[in-house]
Parts: structure tokens; sequence; C-alpha cells
């Protein structure tokens, strides 16, 4: 399959990356959509989304700026100027000035500098050799053609290097040795090829088989409960209706697995892009049955192993400690509470046979600490107390605090101090995980 590549920056930056691309057997065929300025880059993608299958940005700032208006799937890359960029700059410059260049003005995206600094101090430049302007994608051309000028008529520096074509053209107008940073060729076919792959990667992942099994708990008991002969038939009914417009939606198939048990055959991307209606779906059902109802998504290759996942995922749906839709991926990793703000996902697995020993003596499942591990990266610190992990991952407090206390006594998770929360109540410890 032929993809269709869209190219955003600078008519010159187009240009030379299409050189670089020039008689590569890449697979795909490009679409150019060159701008005078950056802020032009989020009407071209709203524009020509539809026609393109992954995004390539000319350099920093288009990509940036990207970045407000493209979507959660959308494949977008650019070549980030490395050390050999920078130094291609450089070589250039000698041999244009035909002489060393020591003394120079430099202009960098904030985001970038850290790289471009240290590949100049590779280089042995001081800091009195070199004038560094940092910028963001509110940047001003104009007040950097500036910072380049003065330092280059009052002396300081010989040559100025810089990212931007705008103030490569206005200071190569007003007579600065000017040198742009551009990535290698085999920077930017790289960078592409990449981009090609994640895209086939993509559909490769969007057409796997997806299974979908949807429960509705303790259904057979209300219907044996029923004074009415046909009640139970009619609402079963009732949720093959709810269902077969979720079905719609997935463009699936629909079949029983028992009473109160529903399984729907799809494909992966179609699954993925409807979480909103299957939540809706699910409230319309404990609505319709006035019963809790569980959803498992398994994903696979085949039918029979995205079956087996999603057999799985169900289980671990009716855990009173999980979300109420529950995916099992194809490597084993699972998503609790899926489509939801407080989303979590963890792996159910480790090759680290001391960590599997140390857990089987401490009597904690592997699944359970990978998804406290989850929780606390999710939370962004490595400090927690039995409180906070109770109620983030909906479990009791001493049921949190029977967990830690066998960690800590296995040399996985240590207390590092305690606080106290009310004046009559006793202080709770604060832990942090061990590995």
């Amino acid at each position: 399959m032929y993809y269709r590549i869209g190219i955003v920056g600078p008519k010159p930056s187009i240009e030379r990356t299409m050189r670089a691309l020039h008689e590569q057997n890449l697979g795909a065929s490009f679409e150019l959509y060159p701008y005078e300025h950056a802020r032009e880059t989020g009407d071209i993608i709203a524009r020509n989304r539809e026609n393109v299958h992954g995004w390539v940005f000319t350099g920093p700032i288009p990509y940036l700026t990207a970045q407000a208006v493209l979507h959660e799937k959308e494949h977008a890359i650019y070549c980030p100027p490395t050390g050999a960029s920078l130094y291609k700059a450089m070589l250039q410059a000698v041999y244009t000035l035909d002489s060393p260049v020591k003394d120079i003005s430099i202009d960098m995206t904030d985001n970038e500098s850290w790289g471009l600094m240290d590949s100049l101090e590779e280089l042995n430049f001081s800091e009195e050799q070199l004038r560094k302007y940092v910028f963001s994608i509110d940047y001003d051309v104009q007040e950097m053609i500036e910072f380049h000028v003065r330092h280059w008529q009052e002396g300081h520096t010989k040559a100025a290097i810089t990212c931007l074509y705008a103030v490569y053209e206005g200071l190569f107008e007003r007579g600065v040795p000017v040198f742009k940073i551009d990535s290698t060729k085999l920077e930017t076919v790289q960078a592409v090829r990449m981009l090609i792959e994640q895209i086939r990667s993509s559909a490769f992942k969007d057409s796997q088989i997806g299974v979908l099994m949807i429960e509705i708990d303790r259904l057979h008991e209300a219907g044996e409960q029923s004074t009415e002969r046909y009640q139970l038939q009619h609402m079963e009914l009732k949720i093959k209706s709810v269902l077969l417009q979720h079905c719609e939606q997935i463009d699936g198939s629909l079949h029983q697995d028992g009473t109160g048990r529903y399984l729907m055959y799809g494909s992966r991307g179609g699954m993925a892009r409807n979480m909103d209606s299957l939540h809706a779906t699910m409230h319309q059902l404990e609505l319709d049955t006035d019963l809790l109802s569980f959803a498992g998504i398994g994903f696979g290759e085949t039918a029979f192993d995205a079956e087996r996942h999603a057999r799985k995922a169900i289980q671990y749906a009716k855990d009173d400690e999980a979300g109420r839709i529950i995916i099992y991926e194809t490597d084993g990793t699972i998503v609790e509470a899926a489509g939801e703000d407080h989303e979590l996902s963890y792996e159910t697995y480790s090759s680290d046979t001391e960590l599997l020993e140390q857990l089987n003596k401490a009597g904690v499942s592997i699944r359970t600490f990978q998804k406290i591990k989850a929780y606390i990266r999710r939370m962004g610190k490595e400090e927690f107390t039995a409180s906070e992990l109770a109620s983030g991952l909906s479990m009791t407090i001493r049921h949190v605090q029977r967990i830690m206390g066998s960690l800590t006594a296995f040399s996985l998770a240590e207390i590092t101090g305690n606080e106290l929360n009310t004046r009559r109540g006793r202080p709770s410890n604060r832990y942090r995980l061990l590995c």
C-alpha cells in the first residue's frame, strides 16, 4: 500500500526535504504544504488531514505549533537538529569564511537547546565565544535578526547560525555571514521511514480482531425470581435491542453466550473509536435491568485469541477493585476503567525472578503490585499514604495497609515517615516502593 505523507514547512525547507527523499523507495507519495509563517500550520492540518496518512514537519516550530490541533491518533514527526546538523553548518562556515569560526551567535528552540549546547561543548566553545538566543513557538523573527546583527556589528561574532529560514534570509540580506542548521539527508530519510513504519504498524493493529463480552450480573437469578412467565425473555429482548445499537456503531456482529452474557465480534479500530458509545450502552443496560453490567474487551490476531482475552478481561471487570470495563491487550497488558479519566494501564507479568519470589513470600500478586506501581506513576510522586492508594484504586484502607505491610516486611517498600490527618486520629504512614 502507498501512504500519502503531508510535508509542512517553509518552501525552501520542503524543497530540501524532497531532495533528500528523491529516488528513495519508501512506499509513499508526498503532498507539499508550504507556508509563509508557522502560524498557518493549524489551518493546513485542519484542511488536509483527510488527504494524508501522516505528517512530516520540516522543523521544530511547525511541529510544536501542530501539537495544539493534531488528533491523538494522527502520526507526525520532524527531524530534530543533532550534533551532525550543527557540525554540517560549522563546516560550511569554515569553508565559506576560509578561517576557523570561534565566535558565533546561534538561535535554537527551548526544547532542543540542551542537545545543541552539548554538541557545542564538545567543540570546546566557551561562554565568551558564544551568543545564544533561545526561542519558543511565540518567536519574533525581527527580534532574532536584530540579535544576530547587533553582536556581529559590535564585533562579538564572526558568523551567525540559525534554525529558521526567515532569520537566515533576513541576515543574508543584511550582509551577515549566516549558516542554517539543517538535518542531514540520512537523518531526513530515517525520520520519514520511521513515520511510515508507525503508520503501517498502526494500520495493522487497527485491523486486529476485537471481541467485546458484556455480562449482566445475576440476570438468571432475576428470571428465576420473576412471577411472570415471559418477563426474562422480554428483558433479554430489551437488552439485545440496546446492544444492537452499539453493535452497529462498531460494525460488528452480536451473539448470545448463555443467560445474561453477550459477545460482539468486530475490529480493534472500531471498538477503540467507540468507547463513548460503550459507556452509554452500559449505562442504559443498568437503567433497563436495574442490575450491574460488566464489559471485557480482548484483542488478538485470531478470533480465538481475542475471545480468550475478552473472557480474561470480564473476570477482571467483575473484580470489586477494577473498573467495570476492562481491556486485555495482546501482550497481556490490562487497561482498567477503559475510556475514563482515571484509566489505568499495567502489565500482569514480570521477568524479574527475584521480584516474583519476594512477592510470593509477601503474599502479593504481581498484578496487584504492577497496578500499584502504575497508579503511583500516574500520581507523579514517589511517596504516598494508604488512604491515597485506597482512594485511587477503589480498595479499602485496611486492605491497602495489609498489602503495604507485607511489601515493607519483604523489602519491596519502606516507610518514609508519617503524617497526622486529624487531631484524634493515628498518624498515617507514608510509603515508597523500592523496586
